[in-house]
């Protein structure tokens, strides 16, 4: 039976899942403060063991690459590619807006994942379910909340919202588009992103031959860290410096 252990860091959850072909097998979603390295190496641990499966047993990690919080990701991502380079497990990265719409598998609705970019921007992209297969119809993309209420008027479709950011866009949305129910917000216990989902996408990723090593998968950032546009305010954009010591 093939086992998807799947891990998802990237926003102020911290989650890990295990799915086979046939079912979730265990999941451990925790939604409470930024305690991603202390917590995610005992999740996992506590999710391997409970369901009496080994590392050696898996068939595959999947972890989620961004967009999201910069810290966030390379903690879900340090951890899938030390267990991929110690035990030889295959990774898949996937895209945290589409495992949000994992979330809301064939449903006929448009589906808007907007996750916080700070700064009143969302990352965010356009989605429809279309039988077994998730149809994108934007690109990635940072956008200003406000923006983003206004194409989702324009779309005038029925389309729900999800991820941390969808409070943003709901803050701008006229009071009679929200009246009217055109555009609506998921359930609060599919709002976040969930590892199950994660490890879906990766199920199909995998299946398709779309694998990476600890070596060349790569973080999806849409932006460059504050730290380093800092350092390009006060340096410009050549290479830092190294130090002499």
């Amino acid at each position: 039976m093939m086992k998807i252990l799947g891990i998802d860091t990237s926003s102020a959850v911290a989650t890990a899942a295990l799915l086979s072909e046939e079912k979730l097998l265990a999941e451990y979603i925790l939604n409470h403060r930024h305690t991603h390295l202390e917590k995610l190496i005992s999740m996992i641990d506590r999710l391997l063991t409970d369901s009496d499966t080994k590392l050696e047993d898996l068939d595959a990690i999947a972890v989620a690459i961004g967009p999201g919080s910069f810290t966030g990701i390379r903690i879900g991502m340090a951890c899938a590619q030390g267990l991929s380079h110690v035990y030889g497990i295959p990774l898949v990265g996937i895209n945290t807006l589409d495992a949000l719409a994992y979330n809301l598998m064939h449903c006929s609705d448009f589906i808007c994942p907007a996750i916080d970019a700070q700064r009143g921007e969302v990352y965010t992209c356009l989605f429809q379910w279309e039988g077994e297969n998730l149809k994108r119809y934007w690109d990635y993309e940072i956008v200003k909340a406000e923006r983003l209420a206004e194409r989702l008027v324009d779309l005038d479709e029925r389309t729900i919202l999800l991820g941390d950011g969808a409070k943003l866009v709901a803050a701008v949305l006229p009071e009679e588009v929200k009246a009217s129910g055109k555009i609506t917000f998921a359930n609060p216990l599919f709002v976040m992103p969930k590892a199950s989902s994660v490890a879906r996408a990766g199920l199909t990723e995998f299946q398709q031959g779309k694998t990476f090593n600890c070596f060349n998968i790569r973080p999806f950032y849409m932006r460059k860290s504050h730290a380093e546009e800092k350092w390009e305010e006060r340096y410009g954009k050549g290479e830092p410096r190294k130090s002499d010591h």
